[in-house]
């Protein structure tokens, strides 16, 4: 005869309550992730739209904004976002197209609190670096050409000599004076042959001001005041101008003042 042992109430009780446990915790931590989810979602829509807002961007503007992986609800209880990347492609500034990528860390949510390091990169392709420079009136009849050659920016054009048209260039080294774009010319060419930079102003008065100034490149008036050019590199058939905002307030009033072309 099989005897037959009860399993105690209490152990029965234990077990649901445990599962019961278990069941609201599963809840709980899909609740948080989901709520995290859609958090993150919004915010990164509501960065987007100050973003366009902030650089007069159509609201159709392809900006992507990427909050990083982490719990976007821990890191608000913590006063500040730990990484924010947003990307703008293409980037059209005064008719002129490129594209921007800026990195952030340490983004508070108070927005009278500073952002820890903030960085901006503006790319520019030769074909808008040809095509700002043959917007400057007295350029454009040379019908100017860049091209973009090791770390020189290699500028071609065509001059009328007594009514027989003769093949100009220069070759720049982009720098950054003052947080201003600027260039250098390194050499000068005419008709094939090296010469002197100043020669070329015998041919076009004030060509060698005009190609050493960077007004016709200068992005700052179209950027927040906050945002300060640091360098300009290049790379490949693009230049590449970095600015810099580390300890800025990143509100609508700081963000409103554009910054402007020229020395002071």
């Amino acid at each position: 005869m099989t005897t037959v042992v009860e399993v105690p109430r209490k152990k029965h009780r234990g077990r649901r309550a445990l599962v019961v446990l278990l069941v609201v915790v599963l809840v709980l931590v899909a609740a948080f992730f989901v709520t995290d989810y859609f958090v993150k979602k919004y915010a990164e829509n509501y960065v987007r739209d100050q973003v366009a807002s902030s650089l007069g961007l159509p609201s159709t503007a392809p900006v992507t904004v990427d909050l990083g992986s982490g719990s976007i609800l821990l890191q608000a209880a913590a006063g500040s976002i730990d990484n924010v990347g947003i990307g703008v492609h293409p980037l059209v500034l005064d008719g002129l197209t490129g594209s921007a990528t800026l990195t952030a860390h340490g983004v508070p949510l108070s927005q009278t609190a500073p952002v820890v390091s903030l960085d901006v990169k503006v790319d520019i392709p030769a074909t808008t670096i040809t095509a700002a420079i043959g917007r400057v009136p007295s350029l454009a009849t040379l019908k100017p050409v860049a091209t973009i050659s090791g770390q020189h920016i290699v500028v071609t054009g065509t001059v009328s000599v007594f009514g027989f048209p003769q093949k100009i260039g220069a070759t720049l080294q982009p720098k950054v004076t003052a947080g201003q774009p600027s260039f250098t010319i390194v050499s000068a060419m005419f008709d094939g042959v090296s010469v002197e930079a100043s020669a070329l102003d015998r041919y076009l008065p004030g060509l060698t001001g005009l190609l050493q100034s960077g007004a016709t490149l200068c992005i700052a008036n179209d950027l927040p005041k906050a945002f300060t050019l640091t360098s300009i590199t290049l790379h490949g058939q693009t230049m590449v101008s970095d600015f810099t905002g580390n300890g800025v307030e990143l509100n609508s009033a700081s963000m409103a003042q554009k910054g402007t072309c020229g020395a002071g």
